[in-house]
């Protein structure tokens, strides 16, 4: 990894910057801070950053060499795998947290992430959510007398909160929600609402509190629109369909079957076999009234 100085040198020539160009530092003052003759401060950096047009976060990743640091690189690899779906990637990627982690075990974000393929592991496993994790139990413990979450800790939590009873797991997406409101625009590529809403809503039909359900699930269909997450919406019709047949009506099943079809369309094969499994295992013969 470069230095600070090192990184500020680099990013100067790639713009074509010469020392005297800077408005809110010296010529003298840029070129003891590039020669690591004087410390910078987190004010100065963010101001020549401000005069690079550039953000911190791109700052770090050109500072550690056009690289992700390891903790980063397990979060973003795991955000981008769909872990009930996509099991082979999904194991892959918990062989690499598990040698991460040997060699840095007080990595709690590397370890979260552990834990949570490792409960999708066991999801996948038994067949169902209501599976018993002593290690989320633990990161709840530790992440409960916080007033405030990071951003990786609200999505950590986002993807644990469908194993813990439903009193609990309410009080964890009342959290999540409340928190979540300050980082939407913080990676707008995942569009943590839209996915969000959705899971919520599903966790509560296997809860039983179907007027929760459709709730989170009616919030989450405008914002699939919006952000043109066509996938994530399928599957939000697919349990508004799940919900009108539990309360009755068996003719839903055919939009549940619908929403399948709809998948194969998308090219999405494995979806279509997720829900297909879901509707089998957890609905099918199941009418609430």
């Amino acid at each position: 990894m470069k230095t600070v100085g090192k990184t500020i040198r680099h990013i100067r020539k790639m713009k074509g910057m010469r020392q005297k160009d800077f408005k809110s530092i010296t010529q003298a003052g840029i070129a003891n801070l590039e020669s690591s003759r004087s410390n910078i401060t987190l004010d100065t950096l963010l101001n020549i950053l401000e005069e690079f047009k550039m953000p911190l976060r791109e700052f770090v990743y050109i500072q550690n060499d056009y690289q992700l640091s390891p903790t980063d690189n397990i979060f973003f690899s795991f955000t981008n795998t769909k872990n009930s779906i996509d099991r082979m990637q999904g194991d892959q990627l918990l062989e690499h947290m598990i040698s991460y982690l040997s060699e840095n075990p007080n990595d709690f974000i590397a370890y979260c992430m552990y834990v949570i393929e490792d409960v999708y592991l066991k999801i996948t496993e038994q067949n169902t959510y209501d599976v018993d994790s002593p290690a989320a139990k633990r990161i709840w413990d530790t992440l409960h007398p916080r007033p405030d979450w990071t951003y990786q800790e609200l999505f950590i939590m986002s993807k644990l909160f469908f194993i813990f009873p439903v009193d609990l797991g309410a009080e964890m997406v009342k959290r999540i929600e409340d928190r979540m409101v300050y980082y939407l625009d913080y990676s707008k590529d995942v569009h943590f609402d839209a996915t969000f809403y959705t899971n919520v809503g599903k966790y509560y039909i296997h809860k039983n509190r179907l007027d929760l359900a459709k709730n989170y699930l009616n919030k989450a269909i405008p914002l699939c629109e919006k952000y043109d997450k066509p996938s994530v919406e399928n599957d939000a019709y697919a349990h508004l369909a799940i919900i009108d047949y539990l309360e009755g009506n068996k003719a839903a099943e055919a939009e549940v079957l619908d929403c399948m079809e709809r998948y194969i369309k998308m090219r999405r094969p494995e979806h279509a076999a997720d829900l297909e499994n879901d509707w089998n295992t957890f609905f099918k013969e199941k009418v609430l009234s």
